[in-house]
């Protein structure tokens, strides 16, 4: 063990970049831990996401505009713990293995830097979908949130990513040879690099503090106006239809004056709107709420990702990057847990879905 630590501080001495290669010392049982949350995140999120896209394209309750986004989200959330938690896992293991091997880290790089922004930008649409539902008439929002401009929203949002994913592999991968190894090697401090740190900081900034923020106060602040009206008229307002909205069967709530329901359901619903103008239904306060914290989890465990982009002015390590992509990774196996505990009808998707391939076998 001494030996071990006076060759790593010779090294170091001798070579600082030496230290961006080096896993950050954790004691065994840490290290079992975080193993093993790997191996639950891994199998949970695996099953978990597969569950929720299989849940919107089969049930017709769940088959909505709105929850277009929740699909997309929950591709995103299955990469990030069918690819980056096993290799996550690995490096806990044997972190050389990760580090030395092109493919294992180039994979933890691209799938980290694609997943992430693409999670961050569906909860910026699922908080501007459920903005647009609450604060604008229906009109607004299916001219807004219809089936083809939220083809063309997805097909943007992960071409984008990808296309930034690929300029930066072609341009800012390579390997350094430190000592008799070779590393695989990110650069952080050239120019592509510094300015793409720049940018993923600054738009990690107005996404997670500024402008998903704003959209949720306004939204809380429509809710809690219509519970002020309802409230000194509660026992006349007990027979006055509720709002018509899906939020029973999606997540996000929306009201669905789309091509996925009949001209004469739309019709029906528009006018209940109209009649029941300024008043929110408890489902939609309840999912407006689980939007909501679904988005605190998110910024959660990004936080310490940001953070330690802005202190850190050399960059990260491999080790200290590892150890903050943890937290980000479990994050995206519990969202299926979220859908699951807070709607009802993602439920009843969930036990059809096992029952059926269970009565298969």
């Amino acid at each position: 063990m001494n030996n071990t630590l006076h060759t790593t501080i010779a090294r170091t001495t001798l070579d600082p970049y030496y230290a961006f290669y080096l896993p950050v010392p954790l004691p065994p049982l840490v290290t079992a831990i975080c193993v093993s949350m790997c191996f639950i995140g891994f199998c949970v999120g695996a099953v978990g996401n597969t569950l929720v896209i299989l849940a919107i394209i089969k049930n017709r309750k769940l088959r909505t505009s709105a929850n277009a986004f929740l699909a997309s989200l929950a591709v995103a959330d299955l990469g990030t713990c069918v690819l980056v938690l096993p290799i996550i896992a690995t490096a806990f293991l044997s972190f050389d293995v990760v580090t030395t091997n092109q493919l294992l880290c180039r994979m933890l790089y691209h799938t980290t830097f694609t997943f992430s922004p693409v999670s961050i930008q569906h909860l910026i649409l699922i908080a501007a979908n459920r903005y647009t539902l609450i604060n604008k008439s229906p009109q607004t929002y299916t001219r807004i949130f219809n089936r083809r401009s939220i083809k063309i929203i997805l097909t943007c949002v992960w071409t984008a990513n990808i296309v930034l994913n690929i300029s930066m592999a072609i341009f800012s991968y390579g390997t350094k040879k430190v000592f008799d190894k070779e590393y695989c090697r990110l650069e952080q401090n050239d120019v592509l690099g510094i300015v793409f740190r720049l940018l993923t900081m600054l738009y990690t900034f107005l996404s997670c503090y500024v402008i998903i923020p704003i959209l949720y106060l306004l939204i809380f602040w429509t809710v809690r106006k219509s519970q002020l009206r309802v409230a000194p008229n509660r026992p006349r307002e007990c027979n006055v239809p509720s709002v018509p909205t899906v939020s029973n069967s999606t997540t996000n709530g929306a009201v669905e004056p789309s091509g996925l329901m009949s001209r004469t359901d739309q019709t029906t619903g528009l006018r209940r709107r109209r009649r029941t103008r300024g008043l929110l239904s408890p489902s939609e306060v309840k999912l407006t709420k689980v939007n909501f914290f679904i988005f605190l989890t998110n910024v959660l465990f990004l936080s310490p990702l940001f953070f330690l982009l802005v202190i850190s002015r050399e960059g990260l390590s491999h080790g200290t990057f590892v150890l903050v992509l943890l937290p980000i990774g479990m994050n995206s196996s519990t969202n299926p847990l979220v859908y699951c505990g807070f709607n009802r009808n993602f439920r009843m998707a969930f036990k059809s879905l096992i029952k059926l391939d269970i009565r298969r076998r």
